[in-house]
């Protein structure tokens, strides 16, 4: 349990967060991740900063092998979303 000035669950807060999806190749784990938090809480993750060529392109074709498209999609739009709503 937590502290008695908890008043949250740790669940509760894990859905606020968000995730990236550096899984590297593994499926189950980004199906894991999206069923667990929700695809509108994961960002494209590549694990490596201002990564191009192959292995971005890679990174994102193995989101959208792992998810149903719409999913696919939520990740890969998710980063533009969330910069749109901290500019307003």
């Amino acid at each position: 349990m937590g502290g008695p000035d908890v008043v949250e669950k740790p669940t509760g807060a894990a859905r606020r967060m968000w995730y990236d999806t550096v899984a590297h190749g593994h499926v189950p784990a980004v199906r894991a991740a999206a069923a667990s938090y929700g695809a509108d809480r994961l960002l494209l993750g590549t694990d490596f900063p201002y990564q191009s060529g192959p292995r971005l392109r890679r990174a994102v074709e193995f989101l959208r092998e792992a998810l149903p498209p719409e999913q696919a999609e939520e990740v890969l739009t998710a980063g533009a979303r969330l910069i749109r709503r901290h500019e307003a």
